[in-house]
């Protein structure tokens, strides 16, 4: 009842646990960088006087807010009057991606249009020199604030690299695009229009908002946890597998004692045992049926076809490592040719480490590709005890003919197989 409450138990614990997580990371997990008067990031001013123009920019801080203050001349063909705040020196910058949006509590007074221009230059040494901040790419943002100052957020998203600076830099179209990854500097500036008289741009704060764990990483936290969840019954189930494995083999030997002293016949001891107590697939005496009714149902067009398989040195497993290690190797193995066949093949344990695999409508082609694909797995396979493990294959199909035939046939395949050198297939036709 245990084994039934405990995966039921586990999944509402998960369920709740996904929510959780998701409700935290929707209403919490906030991150928020400030710029406001308080601040002391270094802070530049730049004007049209560097280009042969009369504005003149000037910077003023009180307790509320930092402002700029332009007296803007129409001497120059683009006027204009801007303010840079560097948010740090180091080369890899802010990563701003991370963040959702911007909110920006602004004050515009101008005897024009009042268009302000809101930049995110970000630093990327494929195209910009980390010493000229004029090469930094010019994420640029334009709107118009609210008469009296108002509170703008605008998703990050909304983000255009400025024309000009294309233009200017000859950026090549592969890196046209906006970048928010390594932002170094943000500026605040006038429209760049002809439109003379004092401007003033008061900043009360800025603010850029978004999440430590966004929203991605978080659902790949959930399904990871999902998966580990998965994972922690199948190793649970496996360990009840193995559990009643190892009770079958009890049965077994309890059924050969049992056999023994009431001298029953071999005949009835393999009508009892149709499969494997060790590894679980079928025996000699379980496929008996199957095979006589697969061998009538044969056709040329779909014939059935025959691979004997036989682990390479296995003898010198056991001698080595123990009994139990090699039959670990052979529950690995038959659980990972399990992996690798069709519901209708069966695989069967003929005796020691020879197995043999009946694959019903199988062209001889496609079980040579069948063994090959088996074969090149279970060379590739992490073994128990960092064992190297092989298997050499013998390959036949059923022609109109005995199954004993067919069987012989594909025993000196598997034979021709072992000769050569092992590790490989070896196929005989009919």
């Amino acid at each position: 009842m245990r084994i039934v409450k405990y995966p039921r138990f586990s999944v509402l614990v998960m369920l709740l646990l996904s929510g959780v997580l998701l409700l935290w990371q929707h209403f919490g997990m906030n991150r928020v960088i400030r710029i406001d008067a308080a601040t002391t990031l270094p802070m530049a001013l730049q004007d049209d006087r560097s280009s042969g123009g009369a504005s003149v920019a000037r910077l003023i801080r009180d307790n509320d807010a930092f402002a700029l203050h332009c007296l803007l001349s129409s001497t120059y063909e683009w006027p204009y009057c801007e303010m840079s705040i560097r948010l740090t020196d180091k080369p890899e910058g802010i990563d701003l991606s991370r963040f959702d949006s911007v909110k920006l509590n602004v004050e515009y007074r101008s005897p024009g249009a009042r268009a302000l221009r809101f930049f995110a230059r970000s630093y990327d040494p494929a195209y910009g020199k980390a010493n000229d901040d004029t090469t930094w790419k010019a994420n640029e943002l334009a709107f118009t604030p609210a008469v009296g100052g108002e509170v703008k957020t605008i998703p990050l998203h909304s983000f255009n690299v400025a024309s000009w600076w294309l233009s200017e830099h000859n950026i090549p179209v592969e890196y046209a695009g906006p970048d928010l990854q390594r932002v170094r500097m943000i500026q605040l500036s006038t429209s760049g229009l002809k439109e003379p008289g004092e401007h003033v741009i008061r900043v009360r704060y800025i603010e850029f908002h978004g999440k430590w764990v966004s929203r991605e990483q978080m659902a790949l936290l959930v399904v990871a946890l999902w998966v580990a969840l998965a994972a922690s019954v199948l190793v649970n189930d496996l360990r009840q597998m193995q559990r009643r494995l190892r009770h079958s083999r009890r049965r077994e030997e309890d059924l050969r004692s049992l056999t023994k002293a009431l001298q029953l016949e071999n005949k009835v001891i393999g009508e009892l045992a149709r499969r494997d107590p060790l590894t679980g697939v079928r025996n000699r005496a379980g496929i008996r049926d199957e095979l006589l009714r697969e061998a009538e149902l044969s056709q040329p067009e779909r014939p059935l076809a025959v691979i004997f398989i036989d682990l390479d040195h296995f003898k010198r497993i056991n001698d080595e490592y123990g009994h139990d290690t090699g039959d670990l190797v052979l529950k690995q193995f038959t659980a990972e040719v399990g992996t690798l066949i069709r519901r209708e093949d069966y695989l069967v344990r003929w005796g020691g480490e020879e197995f043999v695999l009946f694959c019903p409508n199988t062209p001889l082609a496609s079980a040579i590709q069948l063994a090959e694909k088996i074969r090149l797995h279970l060379r590739d396979l992490e073994w128990v005890s960092d064992l190297h493990v092989t298997a050499s294959f013998g390959v036949t199909v059923l022609a109109q003919e005995p199954v004993a035939d067919s069987l012989k046939r594909a025993d000196e395949a598997l034979y021709q197989a072992k000769h050569e050198g092992r590790d490989r297939v070896i196929a005989h036709r009919p």
